[in-house]
C-alpha cells in the first residue's frame, strides 16, 4: 500500500469517527452537570391506625380506659414544629372524651394544646384542621353554658369546610353541634332543619355510626321541645334500633337509646312506659360505672343528668 493510499484511508476513518460521534473529541465532551435537591427528612408523624378502634370503644361505654390509654402517647407524641395530624387527631378524641365524662378542665388544658399546635402552623393549617378546633372549641364552650358563643365556633367550623369539604362527616359534626346551641338559645325549628342536614350527611357517610347515633339522640330532644312526642318517639326507635345494630345490647349508646325513648314516653303522657324504660336504661349504666377502673368521673355525665331529670320527673329518687 502506498503511502498516499493510506494517509486517504486514515482521512477516511478520522472522518466516519467524527460524524457517528465515537472520536476523540466526541471522548473530551463533558455531561453538563445536574443540581440535586435532596428533601428534608419528614416531619415524625405520631402514628393513629387505632383512631376508629379507640373511638368504637369510647362509645361502646369506656371513655375512661381510652383517655388513659391517650395519656402516654400524647406524651410520647412528636414536638415538632411541623404538622403533625396524628397527634392532631389524639388530642382531638382527648378533648371529646374529657368532655363525655364531664371533665372540662382536663378538655380546656388539651384544648388550648390544639390550638397552639395549629396555630403555630400558621399557613399549613389546613382548613379541615381550623374546623376540627372550631367544633371542639365549640362544643367545650357549649358545655360551659356559653351556647351564643358555641355557635359562632360552629359557623365557623363550616365555612372553614365550604366547597369540596362540604358534604365531609365534620360537616355533620358541626351541624350537629350548631343545632345543639340552637335549641339551647330557643331556636328549636332552626335546630331541626340543620339537624337534618347533618343526619344527610351522617346516613350517607361510611362508617359514621357514632355521629348519626348523636344526631338521632338530639332528634329526640328536639321533638319533644317543639312538643311532638309521637315524632319523638319514632325517633327514639331509630336510635333503639341503630344502637343495638351497631354497638350491641348493655352498652352506652344501647343506656342512651333507652333513656330516650323513655323521654318520648313521658312526653306523650305514657309515664307507665317511661318509669320502666328509664329503670332498665339505668341498670345497664349502673353496670357500666361499676365495670370503670377510675371512679373519679362518670361513664357520661350526659346520662347521668339525663337520668336525675327523668327520675325527678318521675318522682323517683335520683
Amino acid at each position: 500500500m502506498s503511502s498516499r493510499t493510506a494517509a486517504r484511508l486514515a482521512l477516511l476513518a478520522a472522518s466516519a469517527l467524527v460524524a457517528s460521534g465515537t472520536g476523540a473529541c466526541a471522548r473530551t465532551q463533558q455531561t453538563p452537570a445536574t443540581n440535586v435537591v435532596v428533601d428534608p427528612e419528614p416531619a415524625e408523624v405520631t402514628p393513629v391506625g387505632d383512631l376508629e378502634i379507640l373511638r368504637y370503644r369510647a362509645a361502646m361505654g369506656m371513655a375512661g380506659d381510652v383517655r388513659a390509654e391517650l395519656t402516654p402517647r400524647l406524651s410520647a407524641a412528636a414536638a415538632s414544629a411541623g404538622p403533625d395530624p396524628g397527634r392532631n387527631a389524639l388530642r382531638g378524641l382527648a378533648i371529646e372524651l374529657a368532655l363525655v365524662q364531664g371533665d372540662g378542665e382536663a378538655a380546656r388544658t388539651q384544648l388550648e394544646r390544639l390550638r397552639s399546635d395549629i396555630t403555630s402552623l400558621g399557613a399549613r393549617a389546613t382548613a379541615e384542621d381550623r374546623a376540627h378546633l372550631a367544633v371542639l372549641h365549640g362544643t367545650w364552650l357549649h358545655d360551659q353554658g356559653k351556647y351564643a358563643d358555641a355557635r359562632g365556633s360552629h359557623l365557623r367550623a363550616i365555612a372553614n369546610l365550604d366547597g369540596p369539604a362540604d358534604r365531609s362527616p365534620l360537616v355533620g359534626t358541626a351541624l350537629r353541634g350548631l343545632a345543639s346551641d340552637m335549641l339551647a338559645l330557643g331556636d328549636t325549628k332552626g335546630a331541626i332543619a340543620t339537624l337534618n342536614r347533618a343526619i344527610e350527611i351522617h346516613t350517607n357517610a361510611r362508617d359514621a355510626h357514632i355521629e348519626l347515633h348523636e344526631d338521632l339522640l338530639l332528634a329526640v330532644d328536639v321533638m319533644i321541645a317543639l312538643d311532638q312526642p309521637d315524632e319523638a318517639r319514632i325517633l327514639a326507635g331509630e336510635a333503639y334500633n341503630q344502637a343495638l345494630k351497631q354497638f350491641g345490647p348493655d352498652t352506652l349508646p344501647h343506656a342512651e337509646a333507652l333513656l330516650q325513648v323513655g323521654a318520648a314516653s313521658l312526653a306523650a303522657d305514657d309515664p307507665s312506659a317511661g318509669a320502666s324504660l328509664v329503670a332498665d336504661a339505668g341498670e345497664i349504666f349502673d353496670k357500666l360505672q361499676s365495670e370503670r377502673t377510675d371512679p373519679s368521673f362518670p361513664v357520661s355525665a350526659r346520662v347521668v343528668r339525663r337520668l336525675f331529670a327523668l327520675r325527678t320527673a318521675l318522682g323517683q329518687s335520683a
